[in-house]
C-alpha cells in the first residue's frame, strides 16, 4: 500500500470529510514522533510497540568496486519493536 492509498483508508475509517485533513493528521503524528525521538530517543506505545534510536558505530568496509577499504561514519537509526497487542492483532488465529 502506498501513502495515498493509506490516507484514503485512514479517511474512511476515521469518518473524516477530506483527504487534506487526513494527511495533516498523519503528517502531524510522524513529525511529532521524529521530534520526540530526537530529544528522548525512545517512544513507547503500550501494547503496540516502541520506537527507539540506535547508535551505529563507525566502521571500515571493503568496497568491492574499488577494492579499497573505506570508512563509514557513525550514524543513528530508528528501530521499531512490535508489542504484544499489535502482534496478536496481526497474527489472528485461524487465518491461513
Amino acid at each position: 500500500m502506498i501513502e495515498s492509498e493509506f490516507i484514503k483508508e485512514y479517511k474512511e475509517r476515521r469518518g473524516l470529510r477530506n483527504l487534506k485533513k487526513s494527511k495533516e493528521k498523519i503528517e502531524a503524528f510522524w513529525e511529532t514522533l521524529a521530534d520526540v525521538l530526537r530529544e528522548e530517543k525512545k517512544v513507547i506505545f503500550k501494547g503496540w510497540g516502541k520506537f527507539e534510536v540506535k547508535e551505529i558505530n563507525k566502521r571500515a568496509f571493503n568496497n568491492p568496486k574499488t577494492k579499497k577499504v573505506e570508512k563509514v561514519s557513525a550514524q543513528k537509526k530508528i528501530v521499531f519493536k512490535q508489542g504484544k497487542k499489535l502482534k496478536r492483532r496481526f497474527n489472528i488465529q485461524g487465518e491461513k
